[in-house]
């Protein structure tokens, strides 16, 4: 059984690089130009939709979503009080900018914000490849899209893994935000399939809102494992939710 999970993991991440290359190459133009927002306009077409519509800039829907998530924009994109610099709960790593950027020290929050915009970027044209490869049109699928890509900001391993479980979620009948936070928790599953998320799983032991929420459950068993990062996906997808109330033409 054990060799099954390598298989089917080993297979998944083949696919995953395989259309993130693909999303890399489409994209690459456009992420680096510095007239995006005039390729946008001239060439909607050639342009994927996860960017079109969701990642073309700071002030786009599947952004300012990512950065409410985070807890750096109100769901109107207005920064929050701890937009210019907060310490991560997860890694204590210092976040800047509305997606929490710690992948470089010493840097503005301006470049922080530039840097991960150019991250979500392809981050999320490589999920609508992915979901295109699964069977699952983007077009009817932009929440999805912004789940896997604020899923993605969040956890360079989870991340990639959320269309196909979002796809297993579908297969077992369900939908809206049980899919997503069914999807998005089982993403953190390794090649052991053994849920893997030590900066959760430090916060649920740690804060005691988690620690009431989870007190019935023993500690590092599977079950505390998968409410405890059920826990914090559900809180980021209800959040994500809020940014779609206020844009009427990403209902679904």
């Amino acid at each position: 059984m054990k060799y099954y999970y390598w298989v089917a993991w080993l297979i998944q991440i083949v696919a995953g690089t395989l259309v993130c290359a693909i999303a890399l190459e489409a994209v690459a133009f456009f992420l680096f130009s510095p007239n995006l927002h005039e390729n946008i306009t001239q060439q909607d077409t050639d342009i994927p939709l996860s960017i079109r519509e969701l990642f073309g800039s700071k002030k786009a829907p599947g952004a300012i979503a990512v950065g409410v998530a985070e807890g750096n924009l109100t769901p109107k994109g207005s920064p929050t009080s701890i937009y210019s610099g907060h310490t991560d709960p997860g890694n204590f790593a210092t976040n800047r900018g509305f997606c929490s950027w710690n992948k470089a020290q010493d840097i503005s929050v301006q470049e922080a914000d530039l840097r991960c915009l150019q991250a979500l970027q392809w981050q999320s044209a490589a999920t609508e490849n992915q979901l295109r490869y699964l069977g699952l049109h983007p077009k009817s699928n932009k929440k999805a899209i912004v789940m896997a890509t604020d899923l993605w900001n969040q956890s360079n391993s989870a991340g990639p893994q959320f269309p196909f479980k979002f796809s297993l979620a579908i297969d077992k009948g369900l939908t809206g935000r049980q899919a997503y936070i069914w999807a998005r928790v089982e993403a953190f599953r390794n090649a052991e399939q053994q849920l893997d998320a030590s900066g959760l799983f430090g916060i649920c032991k740690r804060e005691p809102y988690y620690r009431q929420q989870l007190a019935e459950l023993e500690i590092d068993s599977e079950e505390w494992r998968w409410n405890c990062i059920k826990l914090d996906q559900q809180r980021r997808v209800i959040e994500i939710e809020k940014v779609f109330k206020q844009w009427s033409r990403f209902k679904r």
